[in-house]
């Protein structure tokens, strides 16, 4: 007892804290697979001419390739036990599975979209849109763009068209231009009878019978206007022509009387009116081709009636005085139409800038409708794409959805609108070509 209860001797307790704060550390290897250490029960000792003793632990490792294969031997091992029934109804069961599986893909509802197309170009990641009825949006956009470009299209194809007969008119004093300086640089070796003769039927033939036509014109765009202004007149319209000289021309007078319809009293049948309107226009337009024809008829005729002229120097003098002072005409004639067909293209300039201002943004607009209007979008691989109707595809009622391709042609955007019509339990095929796809500019165009 007295040694219990004795102080420990000194610097013993000093040793005692230093074992108890003495550490094991073992080196551990980084990605060293884990090893688990099995237990084997000691066999028999071996006989002592072999000298042989057996290990009495087993290492081995642990892996997800052990883990399967003792699966399969379990698995292989329990079905090892079934019956021929059994084993009859697995394969079965997986037939019918397998009939099941070809029997549906028979019967499934496809659509192939396949795309042809060489000026239209899709973009780095194509796609094939499956949109819902969007008809009502867009004709909506239209019409609130179509306000805005009421005034101005008009005027636009007005304008256009004044300045397709004026360049047609510059044309004609061009080539008489030509034909008079050709004339002029000709040695003249013709006879004076033949050089009077002549030069009397070049001048009748542009004095008189080109005027008998410009007059001939002037009288039937006359008669034209006061029919219609009759016309106007008789059904009580509220029709105002342009006063100006320049503004008088069929095409101008046939839009006011259309334009004058709209605001018609209701007795009246527009469709009779609009077709009266479309029947003059259309035989207008009938004698204009006609007297174009004519017109540079006289050309051919002019340089038919040149022959060579006489043998007088004096008369070939006169000769060329004469044409000279027709080519100086003639030039000045190209100056005032020159002059006009510029102002033409200025004040076009004017009504296009208008016109871009007006649609606004339009396409904007219209490239916000398929994120509204979104049914389902499939990636167009190698020219093609597969709609199975399953889905939201298969819920949306008949007629209700569209396929929908964006591209662009020639820089400007593009869109090719189809209607979805699948058949039921059958494999079709859409193709699109360049002249599906329409620029989503047209859309405000008059149809």
């Amino acid at each position: 007892m007295a040694e219990e209860n004795a102080p420990p001797p000194a610097g013993g307790e000093a040793d005692t804290a230093k074992k108890k704060l003495r550490l094991k550390v073992t080196r551990v290897e980084e990605n060293k697979p884990r090893v688990r250490r099995r237990i084997l029960a000691p066999k028999p000792a071996a006989e002592p001419a072999t000298g042989v003793i057996s290990p009495s632990t087993e290492e081995k490792r642990v892996g997800a390739g052990r883990i399967f294969r003792e699966l399969g031997r379990k698995a292989w091992g329990v079905a090892k036990g079934w019956s021929r029934n059994v084993w009859i109804g697995i394969g079965a069961a997986i037939g019918i599975m397998v009939l099941y599986g070809v029997w549906t893909e028979w019967r499934k509802t496809v659509v192939r979209v396949k795309v042809e197309l060489n000026e239209v170009r899709l973009g780095d990641k194509p796609e094939v849109l499956v949109l819902y009825d969007f008809s009502e949006r867009l004709a909506g956009l239209r019409r609130d763009y179509g306000r805005r470009l009421a005034p101005l299209q008009p005027q636009i194809r007005e304008i256009e068209k004044t300045l397709i007969l004026a360049k047609a008119d510059a044309a004609g004093t061009t080539e008489k231009m030509r034909m008079m300086e050709q004339a002029l640089g000709e040695e003249k070796t013709k006879s004076l009878k033949t050089v009077e003769e002549n030069q009397a039927s070049v001048r009748r033939l542009w004095i008189e019978e080109a005027g008998l036509l410009d007059q001939e014109f002037d009288d039937r765009l006359k008669e034209f206007l006061e029919k219609v202004e009759g016309r106007a007149r008789d059904l009580g319209l509220f029709y105002h022509p342009e006063e100006d000289e320049d503004l008088q021309q069929a095409e101008i007078i046939a839009n006011e009387f259309r334009l004058a319809l709209y605001r018609a009293p209701p007795s009246i049948r527009l469709p009779e009116q609009f077709a009266w309107i479309e029947k003059e226009l259309k035989e207008w337009h009938r004698f204009e081709k006609e007297w174009k024809t004519r017109y540079q008829g006289l050309g051919a005729k002019a340089r038919k009636l040149r022959n060579p002229g006489g043998d007088n120097p004096e008369l070939r003098q006169d000769q060329k005085k004469l044409q000279a002072r027709e080519l100086d005409r003639f030039r000045g004639d190209s100056q005032m139409i020159q002059k006009e067909i510029q102002e033409y293209e200025e004040r076009l300039k004017d009504l296009r800038e208008k016109e871009s201002l007006a649609k606004g943004p339009f396409e904007e607009d219209v490239n916000t409708i398929p994120e509204s209007f979104l049914c389902l979008r499939i990636p167009l691989e190698e020219s093609l794409a597969q709609i199975a109707v399953e889905g939201k595809v298969a819920e949306a009622p008949p007629g209700a959805l569209r396929i929908v391709l964006r591209g662009k042609r020639s820089g400007q955007p593009a869109w090719a609108i189809r209607p979805f019509n699948p058949v039921p339990h059958k494999k079709i095929e859409v193709i699109f070509r360049d002249e599906d796809f329409r620029e989503i500019g047209d859309w405000l165009e008059t149809e």
